[in-house]
């Protein structure tokens, strides 16, 4: 009776998220289906509603009608939007944009963009998922901030994630989703509650850690940060301490095979680059600032950036940075694309990311067999 009515009155004090999440055993973590709830933030207060697939996103049919031009993007919580209605997505803001430049046919964008993943999972997106829908062109956005360190396995270790290993002869070994049975059913119903959320805001930072290592607090496929090395930031350190460049190799080959997985389906890919707010602000000293440890590193911003157009440039397919344009937006408006205490794209930047995409396909339209 008293956790009962400590909930009640949790969820009366606080605004609260009620998205739901679940672990599909073929891909990881996924939105629940069919849903409608709320994703609350410092920043924003959204409604959000989910389809039939389990993704943010309006409903599509699997079967491509004969006169669509189909698009599928695959990303992280970038991509996924849930901070914006689903109409100002970005993915809906292409599709919208880019309608103009194809007049015979309807140009659909499909989002099948998921919170808290990394190209290990966008690939498997991609194979389960993302094929069945026979695109024309496949997008895959890269966050390097976390992307590299979500997709490998020994960093990430998230049991409700699947990824891929890279074997000696080069070849990408799949390892399905390793989540128990308390991750499986019991931990997305704690995560629902609101006095559990509640403590964590309240508590001390040590009470808060330790509710984080019994995984009740935690998205699925987040980890507790164990150090500025073998955390995200551990992307940008120059040096590359183990494991990363076993990261960065396993990374790339991930990607890599995504190509090759689009071009054999008959679809066109390409990659698309996010920079954070320290990079596109110049943050960056004020984004360390929390790490005593970080002064005595040697740091290389721009090292994930280079290794992808490099990749892109070995493997055939266009880099889409969205960091120059990003900054010169922010150079000439002043005015931040990211909302303030989470750091992922307002209304703003879903519409400039459009912009930048639809201009750089229309300008490579035979590339993209984008019809006149």
């Amino acid at each position: 009776m008293a956790s009962v009515l400590a909930e009640g009155l949790s969820r009366l004090a606080i605004p609260f998220s009620t998205v739901e999440y679940r672990i599909d055993p073929e891909v990881g973590q996924i939105l629940a289906a069919n849903q409608r709830s709320r994703w609350v933030n410092e920043d924003y207060d959204e409604a959000v509603v989910t389809n039939g697939a389990g993704f943010h996103d309006f409903e599509h049919a699997i079967e491509k009608p004969l006169n669509v031009y189909r698009i599928v993007v695959v990303g992280d919580s970038f991509i996924e939007g849930l901070s914006s209605p689903i109409e100002s997505s970005f993915t809906q803001q292409l599709e919208q944009m880019l309608q103009p430049n194809v007049r015979d046919r309807r140009v659909e964008v499909i989002n099948l963009g998921m919170g808290g993943t990394g190209p290990a999972q966008y690939l498997r997106i991609l194979e389960v998922k993302g094929m069945a829908y026979r695109p024309d062109l496949v997008i895959m956005s890269i966050f390097p901030d976390n992307d590299f360190w979500d997709s490998y396995e020994p960093l990430s270790k998230a049991s409700s994630k699947v990824f891929y290993r890279l074997q000696p002869d080069g070849s990408l070994q799949y390892v399905p989703v390793q989540a128990s049975w308390v991750n499986m059913n019991l931990r997305p119903w704690l995560r629902k509650s609101a006095f559990l959320t509640l403590l964590r805001r309240e508590l001390s930072p040590a009470v808060e850690a330790w509710l984080g290592r019994l995984g009740v607090l935690l998205a699925p496929g987040a980890a507790s940060q164990r150090s500025i090395q073998l955390g995200e930031w551990g992307v940008f350190i120059a040096d590359h301490p183990d494991p990363w460049l076993d990261a960065y190799r396993t990374t790339v080959k991930i990607i890599e095979s995504a190509n090759k997985l689009s071009l054999k389906a008959g679809a066109q890919f390409a990659v698309m680059v996010i920079g954070s707010v320290a990079m596109v602000e110049d943050r960056w000293s004020e984004a360390l600032k929390p790490y005593p440890e970080a002064a005595s590193l040697r740091w290389d911003f721009e090292y994930p950036f280079t290794v992808i157009r490099e990749l892109g440039q070995h493997a055939g397919f266009d880099v889409i940075n969205l960091v120059e344009p990003f900054r010169q937006d922010f150079s000439h408006t002043n005015t931040s694309g990211s909302w303030p205490h989470d750091g992922h794209w307002n209304l703003q930047s879903n519409k400039l990311s459009a912009e930048v995409v639809t201009r750089h396909l229309v300008a490579h339209r035979n590339e993209y067999r984008l019809p006149n």
